[in-house]
């Protein structure tokens, strides 16, 4: 739905006319991970990566790892952070399909149903992990780093998704637009 949003925002712009020159693109340098913004028709350069001009799509395809441009964004980030002294860490990220669901039902026993145990482990069919889009960061040890993304993550178009999880980050926007309001916790999830 923000997607098309956002395409009727641009198309609704300068009198209906948008061009691809028009559409920000974030590049971050290879070797030190300083982003630099082009566009879509100009693109990255040789010695650049591209974070992407949106929000990473959601595909139910098999996945056997994360997201190269979640890892991307991620690696510029954790380089930005590096220069002001903080350590950031993926702790957990891609996580298989049958490893969700074993984490998820060991919540279920924990806490004694599904709603209850949603509210801390996303269920198999609907987190974003086993898809290779969600990634945990400094957990359990470590929440003012996460602090620090929970902050500056926007620029690299990574949000902390849920109020009751300081760890977890998705790339739900494109570098540089501002983060969605949080969700309550995972079962919100089980919602849309």
């Amino acid at each position: 739905m923000k997607r098309f949003a956002l395409l009727f925002a641009l198309l609704t712009l300068n009198s209906g006319v948008v061009y691809a020159v028009d559409i920000p693109l974030t590049c971050a340098d290879r070797k030190s991970f300083e982003l630099r913004i082009s566009n879509v028709i100009d693109g990255c350069t040789q010695d650049e990566i591209s974070l992407g001009a949106g929000p990473l799509p959601i595909s139910n395809l098999p996945k056997n790892g994360l997201d190269e441009t979640l890892e991307f964004r991620f690696l510029a980030a954790q380089a930005a952070a590096k220069l002001d002294g903080i350590r950031l860490q993926i702790t957990s990220g891609f996580r298989t399909y049958s490893r969700q669901k074993y984490l998820f039902d060991q919540a279920v026993e924990r806490y004694g149903s599904y709603m209850k145990a949603a509210k801390w482990v996303a269920p198999p069919e609907v987190s974003h992990h086993p898809m290779g889009l969600a990634i945990d960061v400094n957990y359990p040890g470590d929440p003012s780093a996460a602090k620090w993304l929970e902050t500056h993550g926007y620029k690299f178009g990574l949000c902390r998704i849920f109020k009751n999880e300081w760890w977890h980050f998705e790339p739900n926007i494109a570098p540089g637009w501002k983060c969605p309001k949080m969700f309550k916790d995972a079962r919100a999830l089980l919602k849309s």
